[in-house]
């Protein structure tokens, strides 16, 4: 039976260690517990209709990962969990002004024309409503001028999914290291050199495959083996707040990059900001968090007497072209990515790490070429070098 170590255990290196160990592979997670970590920052909207035009490939990823996430939730019920990390509260999407409304009707043909491509999972049927129609049916909103309304969006407390697949990768033999990693290779005999393990504090651990699955420190992890990832470190500040005023909402997301998603106990997550020029500072600030509440309060003018509960914040791994690196690394055998998932982690990882687990078994593995490791990139991001 081969070994694989697992480098990082967010959510992306969770999925990826559970769907190998369930599949009864030897796998070893390593993970240094740093704080910082987008999954547990995330908001967790897992939504494929996009605000901004998709291809049909992304669009189709993204439907894929909305059934794979509902097929998780079926294995933890199965499991024993009593789980209450996932919930279908619906999305509404809306325009906040009259200059927003032309771009709102855009995003209604994208959904009607995904829904018609690739089924109504996740998405449910989408109906477009006057300003008036919105009010009407979630008046809490302080005003709108039209809504996009999806009834089968579904939200997820990242951590809870994130531990729970940690918890069942371990139930089927998943080793976990608390400790840096740093990737191992051995020079090809004919060919390109291949990853042999990691090395910790501790000492090498070897694997014949090691999948980086570190988010924004996963080129720590690469840089002694000579690779250089195209991911960057991008802060997101999220502020929860307790309101009654949860029960009364979905999903509310705009067309100016803010949301607010309702939990249970009548939490409410609004968020959030994407902080390109942050580098690896995981500290919440008084700008970001002032940006945010401003951003909900416009929308929402009852948070005024939100009582509040924390600000969680989390260094995402983005990538200078917006897309994710999943699957075989050029120019090491044996090396595997799941990283550079910026703000769709939530959405993107878990499925994301089911592909690459296939892909190791040599099962078939339907990732896109736009995620392909090797891709040419011609967009640039931020030139922070990553410690």
């Amino acid at each position: 039976m081969s070994r694989v170590v697992v480098v990082g255990a967010g959510i992306a290196g969770a999925s990826v260690a559970y769907h190998l160990a369930t599949s009864g592979v030897d796998v070893i997670v390593v993970d240094d517990a740093r704080s910082g970590r987008a999954t547990a920052a995330g908001a967790g909207i897992i939504a494929p209709v996009s605000t901004r035009p998709s291809t049909d490939e992304k669009s189709r990823f993204v439907v894929a990962a909305a059934e794979h996430h509902r097929a998780l939730v079926d294995r933890f019920r199965a499991s024993g969990y009593d789980d209450h990390s996932y919930a279908v509260p619906g999305e509404l999407i809306v325009a906040l002004d009259d200059a927003e409304t032309p771009r709102l009707s855009e995003v209604a043909e994208r959904a009607d024309a995904l829904v018609r491509a690739h089924g109504a999972e996740g998405v449910g049927t989408p109906e477009l409503l006057d300003g008036a129609a919105v009010l009407r049916r979630f008046p809490a909103l302080t005003s709108a001028h039209g809504g996009l309304w999806l009834p089968e969006v579904a939200r997820l407390d990242g951590r809870a999914v994130r531990d729970r697949l940690m918890s069942m990768a371990r139930r089927h033999g998943a080793e976990v290291i608390q400790a840096s990693a740093e990737l191992v290779t051995t020079p090809g005999s004919a060919g390109p050199p291949a990853a042999r393990g990691v090395r910790t504090p501790a000492g090498l651990v070897e694997a014949d495959h090691v999948v980086l699955a570190a988010g924004a420190w996963s080129q720590a992890a690469a840089a002694p083996a000579g690779l250089h990832l195209a991911v960057y470190p991008q802060r997101g500040q999220i502020v929860h707040v307790r309101t009654p005023l949860s029960g009364e909402l979905p999903i509310l997301n705009t067309l100016r990059g803010h949301y607010l998603v309702p939990f249970d106990d009548d939490r409410l997550a609004l968020g959030a900001t994407r902080e390109d020029d942050s580098g690896f500072d995981g500290r919440a600030t008084a700008g970001g968090i002032t940006r945010v509440l401003d951003q909900g309060r416009a929308v929402v003018p009852g948070l005024d007497r939100a009582e509040w509960l924390e600000v969680r914040v989390g260094i995402r791994p983005a990538s200078r072209d917006g897309e994710p690196f999943v699957g075989r690394a050029d120019g090491v055998d044996g090396l595997w990515l799941a990283t550079g998932f910026g703000p769709q982690g939530l959405t993107l990882a878990p499925y994301s790490g089911k592909l690459v687990a296939d892909a190791v078994l040599d099962r078939p593995a339907e990732i896109p070429p736009a995620f392909a490791p090797g891709r040419r990139i011609e967009a640039t991001g931020p030139d922070e070098v990553q410690r």
